[in-house]
C-alpha cells in the first residue's frame, strides 16, 4: 500500500523526523527525546516521530497470529487517550488505521499489523516485546518517584521479530532540573539524541494562544517553560545563567593572550578564557574559550594538557589565577611553567579571597540588575561532562546552611570559574563600598 501523509512539520520537527543513530550506537533501543517549552510543538513532533517508527516496524509472517506492539504512556490513562493515541489517530490517514479500540483497552491497529496500546504510567506492565513507546510529561513526579518503571519499559523494546534494530523510545515533556535532565542529558551516549526546544520555533503558533501562554507562565520561570532551557535547580549557586544568552558560538581567537585559573582535585579543572571589548563602554567581558578536564590531575599535568592546545600565554598580558590552598611544590610548577606571567593566589586579607564574594561576583558577571552581561562560554564546552557548563546547572547552596553544597564532581569547575572572572573581572565588579 502506498500512502502520502500529508504533513507539513516545522524545521526543527523535520530535522528530529530524519534523525539515525549513529555508527557508535550498539544493537537495541535508542531512546529519543523532544523536551521544550508550552507551545514549541514538541508533542506533535514526537507524535509525527512515533508514527514513522511504527510504520517501519510493521507485521511480517514472521509473527504468526502475533502482532508487532507498540506503547504510549502518560501519567493518567485520560491523558495517554487524549494526548497521544487521539492525536495519532487524527495524523494518520484513515486507510491507516484498520480498527480503534475504547476502555478498558483503548488502542488502534494498524493496516500493516502494529497495535499501539495506551497505558498509564501506574500500570502494572510486566513481560512483552515491543517495537515502539513514547513516554509522555516525562516531567511529572510519577516518573521520578518510580524510576524503575522507565527502565522496565525501555527493556521492553526487545522484539526478536522487529524490523529495526533500534526501537525507539520517545520521551516528551518540558526541561526540568533533576530526574529528567539525569535522564536525557547524556550528551556522549551513542544511544541518547535530545532536542529542546523553544516556544519561538512554532512559527505556527496563533497569536491568541501565544498571548495565553505567556499570561500563564509563572516569573522566573520563561526559560524552561517558553524557551526550552534546562530549568534551574532549587537553590542554584547561578540562578542568573540562561545557556541562552550565556552559551555563544565563539571558539575565542588564538592570536589573543589568555586568562588561566586552575583548580586541583577529584575532579581537576583548568579554565581558559579571553578579554573581550564591551561596544559603547570601557568594560571587558570574560568569555570562556576552553577547559581541561582530568580526574585528579595535579597542576603539571594539567598545564601540560592545556599547552597541547596551542593557546597564547603572553607574560605582558595574560594571568593564571589558582587555588588560594595550593601546595607550594605545585606553586612552583606553575610558575616554572609560565615564566614572567603573572600568578595570582589570593590572600586571606584579600576582599576576594572570601568565596561568597567570588561568588556574587560571578553572579553579576552573569547578569546584573541593569541586564549586562559580561561573563560568556564557548558552545563547545557544553558537550563536556562535569565540566564549567554543567557545573552552572548543578552546583547549589545547602537548603539548611544557606552556604555553598560541597559537590566534588562540581566544585573544581565552580572554583576555576570563580577565580578566572575575580582576577579578569574583579576590578570593574567587585562590590561597591559605601562609607
Amino acid at each position: 500500500m502506498k500512502v502520502t501523509l500529508d504533513w507539513d512539520p516545522l524545521p526543527h520537527q523535520l530535522e528530529f523526523l530524519q534523525w539515525t543513530p549513529g555508527p557508535d550506537a550498539p544493537k537495541g533501543p535508542v531512546t529519543c527525546g523532544a523536551l521544550g517549552g508550552w507551545g514549541s510543538g514538541k508533542t506533535h513532533g514526537i507524535a509525527l516521530a512515533f508514527i514513522l517508527a511504527c510504520l517501519r516496524q510493521g507485521w511480517h509472517p514472521g509473527y504468526g497470529k502475533l502482532l508487532p506492539q507498540a506503547q504510549v504512556i502518560a501519567p493518567n490513562l485520560s491523558l495517554a487517550i487524549k494526548n497521544q493515541l487521539e492525536l495519532i489517530d487524527s495524523l494518520l490517514p484513515p486507510e491507516l488505521v484498520k480498527r480503534r479500540w475504547g476502555r478498558p483497552e483503548p488502542r488502534l491497529l494498524l493496516a500493516n499489523g502494529v497495535e499501539i496500546r495506551a497505558l498509564s504510567a501506574d500500570s502494572a506492565i510486566e513481560g512483552g516485546n515491543w517495537v515502539a513507546c513514547w513516554v509522555d510529561e516525562i516531567d511529572k513526579p510519577c516518573y521520578a518517584d518510580h524510576p524503575e518503571r522507565l527502565t522496565n519499559w525501555t527493556a521492553r523494546l526487545r522484539d526478536p521479530k522487529a524490523r529495526d534494530p533500534h526501537p525507539r523510545m520517545f520521551i516528551s515533556g518540558l526541561p526540568t532540573a533533576g530526574f529528567v535532565r539525569k535522564l536525557l542529558d547524556r550528551p556522549d551516549d551513542a544511544s541518547r539524541m535530545l532536542r529542546r526546544w523553544s516556544m519561538n520555533l512554532n512559527t505556527k503558533l496563533a497569536p491568541g494562544l501565544r498571548e495565553q501562554i505567556l499570561r500563564k507562565t509563572p516569573a522566573g520561570e520563561e526559560m524552561a517553560f517558553l524557551d526550552g532551557c534546562w530549568q534551574q535547580i532549587p537553590n542554584a549557586l547561578f540562578p542568573q545563567y540562561n545557556e541562552a544568552l550565556h552559551l555563544v558560538d565563539d571558539d575565542g581567537n588564538r592570536a589573543q593572550a589568555v586568562d588561566i585559573a586552575l583548580d586541583v582535585g577529584n575532579r581537576s579543572n583548568l579554565l581558559v578564557g579571553q578579554r573581550q571589548k564591551v561596544k559603547g563602554s570601557t568594560d571587558v567581558r570574560l568569555h570562556v574559550v576552553d577547559e581541561v578536564i582530568g580526574a585528579g590531575l595535579s597542576a603539571e599535568q594539567q598545564i601540560h594538557e592545556f599547552r597541547t592546545k596551542g593557546w597564547l600565554v603572553d607574560p605582558a598580558r595574560s594571568t593564571v589565577s589558582v587555588d588560594p590552598t595550593l601546595r607550594r611544590d605545585e606553586i612552583h610548577e606553575v610558575y616554572a611553567a609560565f615564566p614572567g606571567v603573572e600568578v595570582v593566589q589570593r590572600k586571606r586579607t584579600d576582599d576576594l579571597h572570601d568565596v561568597m564574594r567570588g561568588i556574587r561576583l560571578v553572579q553579576t558577571a552573569l547578569k546584573n540588575t541593569k541586564g549586562e552581561i559580561r561573563l560568556t562560554i564557548n558552545r563547545r564546552l557544553a558537550g563536556n561532562q562535569k565540566g564549567v557548563v554543567d557545573a552552572m546547572t548543578h552546583l547549589r547552596f545547602n537548603d539548611r546552611t544557606g552556604s555553598p553544597m560541597v559537590q566534588d564532581t562540581y566544585d573544581h569547575a565552580g572554583d576555576s570559574l570563580r577565580y578566572l572572572a575575580c582576577t579578569v573581572l574583579g576590578p570593574q565588579l567587585a562590590p561597591v563600598v559605601v562609607s
